[in-house]
């Protein structure tokens, strides 16, 4: 059988017009939970604390922080620490995907717009009328952190953190564990 012209332009439209629908149905890879599975957009109030990635013991107190995960699959965070100087770390943004059951993974990135050096206890510059601080260089942070309910509106997470220069140098890497509970 052979098609003439216009049987082969409608071939091509109803392909074309298969392919949109396929293409703007296709589910985000974040997608919505399934009703067996709990979800974890929305926004969140975090706690993390920054950990010795050997003992596991704490460095210092929690930092607070807020986290939306958005439905795309895209997240936004905003941190709290005053361990970096007023406007030197951007907001983080990044990506999260379920694993499997109530688990997640998260990665996200953040700025560092200027240096600032280290204040801390015990050292000959230490300032205590200044926040305490390991002291940061430009560049950008990453956190990858697998996420996991501990009930329908609290999570816990643990991870890794890794600081680089803006030649994309790492100086430094840590571990850290955060709690949340949903807004």
């Amino acid at each position: 059988m052979t098609l003439n012209t216009s049987q082969t332009a409608g071939v091509r439209a109803i392909m074309i017009l298969a392919f949109a629908v396929a293409l703007f149905s296709a589910t985000p890879r974040a997608a919505e939970a399934s009703t067996d599975e709990v979800s974890l957009v929305g926004t969140w109030t975090i706690q993390v604390t920054l950990r010795d990635c050997t003992t596991n013991a704490p460095l210092g107190p929690p930092i607070n922080s807020l986290v939306t995960f958005h439905g795309d699959g895209t997240l936004s965070e905003t941190a709290g620490s005053v361990a970096f100087a007023p406007g030197q770390r951007s907001p983080g943004h990044g990506v999260w995907t379920s694993r499997r059951g109530h688990t997640f993974t998260q990665e996200m990135i953040s700025l560092l717009l200027f240096d600032t050096p280290p204040n801390l206890p015990g050292t000959p510059t230490f300032d205590p009328t200044k926040p305490v601080s390991p002291g940061f260089f430009a560049g950008w942070v990453t956190v990858t952190h697998t996420v996991g309910f501990t009930g329908d509106d609290a999570i816990e997470s643990s991870g890794t953190n890794a600081f680089y220069r803006t030649n994309g140098d790492l100086y430094r890497s840590g571990c850290s564990t955060a709690t949340g509970q949903r807004f």
